[in-house]
């Protein structure tokens, strides 16, 4: 029996690095749980600084700085994707979500060009962070 692929999916799951990942490139003077331990530390400190404090934050080694900036909406509506509707139908099924909010935050890194391709992806944590200001 076939399985059935989804017509909508994470198709850019495979792009992503976990922390796995960079201790794997990094030297193994420490064990996994201790890197992930210091690493999601320095990361708490770092978006409560941003966040919370909302200070220009300077990263290590020349990586740059982020800071969070408050954006106006440009429009009324978000548009979604209704996932589940969408694979039972085949076909895409929008909905409209209205946008409460005047403004958003968003958290910007102004890095070198060698570091063009990478992003902060805010998780949980600090979208937690930024709903609560």
């Amino acid at each position: 029996m076939q399985t059935q692929t989804k017509l909508y999916d994470r198709k850019y799951r495979n792009k992503y690095r976990n922390v796995r990942d960079v201790y794997e490139k990094t030297s193994k003077k420490v064990n996994y749980s201790r890197f992930y331990k210091i690493l999601t530390e320095f990361l708490k400190i770092v978006f409560r600084d941003v966040v919370l404090r909302k200070e220009l934050v300077h990263l290590p080694n020349r990586m740059g700085y982020i800071y969070l900036e408050k954006k106006k909406h440009k429009r009324a509506f978000h548009y979604r994707i209704d996932l589940n509707e969408s694979n039972k139908k085949g076909e895409k099924v929008i909905y409209k979500v209205p946008i409460l909010d005047d403004f958003y935050y968003k958290i910007i890194w102004v890095r070198p060009k060698k570091y063009s391709r990478c992003k902060i992806m805010p998780l949980k944590y600090v979208k937690n962070l930024i709903k609560s200001i």
